[in-house]
């Protein structure tokens, strides 16, 4: 497979790129890589003041996005913790040597840096820390590439800090006077690791860098992150993590720093190995730091007042993308569920049915695209996606669908579909909402309804148990029939206030004896968190 790759067109970024070239061309692609200019490689403003996390970032990104490159590869450090609409992250390739290496003239150590020495460095996280350990230092900010920044140990500085992993990949490991243990410098949060993100929607690019990925790099770097966006620090905060994988176990500390390293707050925890559990240990870690005044040690964002502070709200897993994210950027503890998992059906009643004259085909999520592509040929037979998400699905698949619904949900069909009369081939959920049936039959329609896949409740965690019997969720958001039927089940009633997306969940959450205070009219992340706010208005 030929595959262009972008990257920033310093020596470190095409080293790195370089690094992934040659582990994808070893698996048999051809690889190309595409220099990108980015507005951090051009000024020469303090990182701080340029927006610290993403400088680097978005012109790469736009080229795999407008399709001038296959895939990008960034230092998984320089990422904005929220994701990028359109894009995965479809490997984490395993992590270089963390650690922050003191590059000194004379083979000086930090012990032995004269009084008053000149460090340089452009991480105010890295400042807060040296002053921590040797507050008579005159630490500068500087800005440059690894090469220039160790130019100045000889000409006006003393010492500069730098990154080992940066270091080793340039092969420069021989300035380095001394590599700091985690103990006394913590790195930046994935810090060492890289991360190569391509379109969500490029299947093959996708299944090519799957190789690549080593989980235990993933679930550190995403803990790390966790305790970023939860404390809502960007570059210019001193904010420090790390996390190891080790016997199934991931142990995170992570650290805010005053910045002049009169002040340190540290903060440790433990959690098994998974993306979730990873990314809520991130969570609670930083909550932890939040809780022992983190917020009067630093300038945080997750200290400043916000319209959700101090609600708790429960989230199923396949909620709108963005969803959890944005309640946690207006304020709330947000924990996230499984409720249920999806089981494949045979799918010998689609094709059967199938082999029928249909009018249309109404696709109403991505999980029966499998189903529908590897069934017989749908020639003469229209096409409707329920969403954008399902439609990018089905173009995926070869499938170009004639009718969008968008936003999604039934009643979003029903709105756009034509009158019929005509015959309609409905694909889904073994027990799907009536909704849409109900209403292309009022428009004339009729409809079949076959069933590809079935969702069976999980067990919730005794921590989501607990947290409902005791009245520590200030609201459920509820998805589907299936969502408040399985929390229903787990943790019995009475339970918290819902927030139902569309009218059949709020009427399966009525059945079931929960109080529906808000309804989301669009299934999008936005609608939700709007409905949200209505329904549990001013905390104060």
């Amino acid at each position: 497979m030929r595959l262009r790759l972008a990257t920033r067109g310093s020596a470190l970024a095409w080293t790195q790129s370089g690094h992934v070239a040659d582990a994808l061309r070893a698996r048999g692609h051809e690889v190309e890589l595409v220099k990108v200019v980015t507005h951090g490689d051009v000024s020469t403003a303090p990182l701080a003041g340029l927006g610290g996390v993403g400088v680097f970032v978005g012109a790469v990104r736009a080229a795999v996005l407008t399709g001038d490159a296959d895939l990008a590869v960034h230092s998984f450090k320089d990422l904005p913790t929220a994701a990028a609409d359109g894009l995965l992250l479809a490997a984490v390739p395993p992590r270089e040597d963390a650690s922050d290496a003191l590059c000194a003239r004379d083979g000086l150590t930090l012990a032995t840096l004269p009084r008053g020495a000149r460090v340089g460095t452009g991480s105010p996280r890295r400042a807060a820390q040296l002053l921590a350990l040797r507050p008579d230092l005159e630490v500068l900010a500087i800005r440059g590439n690894v090469e220039t920044r160790l130019r100045r140990v000889h000409e006006d500085l003393d010492a500069v800090v730098l990154a080992a992993a940066g270091l080793r990949r340039l092969g420069l490991q021989a300035a380095i006077t001394q590599l700091f243990g985690f103990t006394d410098m913590l790195p930046a949060p994935a810090q060492g690791a890289l991360a190569v993100e391509c379109r969500a929607d490029a299947v093959e690019v996708v299944a090519a860098l799957a190789p690549l990925d080593d989980p235990a790099t993933r679930f550190a770097a995403v803990a790390e992150r966790a305790v970023l966006a939860r404390l809502e620090a960007g570059c210019a905060a001193p904010v420090a993590a790390h996390a190891t994988v080790e016997d199934g176990r991931l142990t995170l500390v992570a650290t805010v720093v005053a910045v002049d390293g009169s002040r340190r707050l540290l903060e440790r925890g433990e959690a098994e190995v998974s993306s979730e559990a990873a990314e809520e240990l991130g969570r609670r870690v930083a909550g932890g730091l939040l809780d022992a005044g983190a917020a009067g040690v630093a300038d945080l964002g997750a200290a400043r007042p916000r319209p959700l502070d101090g609600r708790r709200v429960l989230v199923p897993r396949r909620a709108p993308r963005g969803t959890a994210d944005a309640l946690r950027a207006a304020g709330a503890d947000v924990v996230v569920a499984a409720f249920t998992t999806i089981v494949d059906l045979p799918r010998e009643p689609l094709e059967a049915a199938l082999e029928e004259p249909w009018d249309w085909v109404v696709v109403s999520s991505a999980h029966t695209v499998d189903a529908l592509a590897a069934g017989p040929a749908l020639a003469g037979t229209r096409v409707a996606a329920v969403g954008p998400a399902t439609a990018d699905a089905l173009r995926a698949a070869g499938i170009e669908p004639d009718l969008v619904a968008d936003p999604g949900g039934g009643a979003a069909l029903v709105e756009a579909f034509p009158d019929g009369p005509g015959r309609v081939l409905l694909p889904g959920a073994q027990e799907p909402s009536a909704e849409p049936a109900a209403g292309l039959a009022a428009k004339g329609w009729t409809v079949r309804p076959v069933g590809v896949y079935a969702t069976v409740a999980e067990p919730l965690p005794d921590d989501v148990v607990r947290g409902w019997r005791d009245g520590r969720f200030s609201a459920l958001v509820v998805t589907a029939g299936s969502v408040v039927r399985a929390a229903v089940d787990a943790c019995g009633l009475p339970g918290p206030g819902v927030v139902a997306l569309g009218a059949s969940a709020a009427a399966a959450a009525t059945a079931c004896g929960l109080d529906v205070r808000a309804v989301a009219a669009r299934p999008e992340a936005s609608a939700l968190v709007e409905a949200v706010l209505a329904a549990l208005g001013d905390p104060s």
